[in-house]
């Protein structure tokens, strides 16, 4: 099955071209879905995606649950949102900042449990929803 799913992700890449070019939200959708999973395969240990709060200098451990069906476009970078939650059952929304280059995309930010710097680019119209 992962075979399958990976030469379906390199067929995708091998026929949609590269960044700017125009592209389908489904196609889109898939390869930052993509991005987003190899980010997240590297960066989870043990099954959760840890986060340490910089304020606090608490380390939680957060489990992916569910993704967020809307894609922000803001300029070259997308964001996609998910919902995370601790063991303990609390929730978190997730941010996921995702930009193209050298032929691929890749996330260059995440922003867990804070919402407010996406919701300035959005109030300020830099952040728009890709319909």
């Amino acid at each position: 099955m992962i075979r399958l799913v990976f030469l379906a992700l390199l067929s995708l890449s091998i026929f949609t071209g590269t960044g700017a070019e125009a592209q389908s939200l489904t196609e889109l959708r898939t390869r930052l879905q993509a991005a987003l999973q190899r980010s997240l395969s590297r960066s989870m240990l043990g099954g959760a995606l840890p986060h340490l709060d910089l304020e606090t200098g608490s380390l939680t451990r957060f489990y992916p649950t569910e993704n967020h069906e809307v894609i922000l476009k803001l300029g070259d970078v997308y964001v996609m949102c998910a919902t995370l939650v601790t063991k303990d059952g609390r929730e978190a929304p997730v941010d996921y900042y995702i930009t193209h280059g050298e032929g691929r995309f890749g996330v260059i930010r995440t922003e867990i449990d804070n919402r407010a710097p996406l919701h300035a680019l959005m109030e300020s119209g830099r952040a728009e929803r890709l319909e």
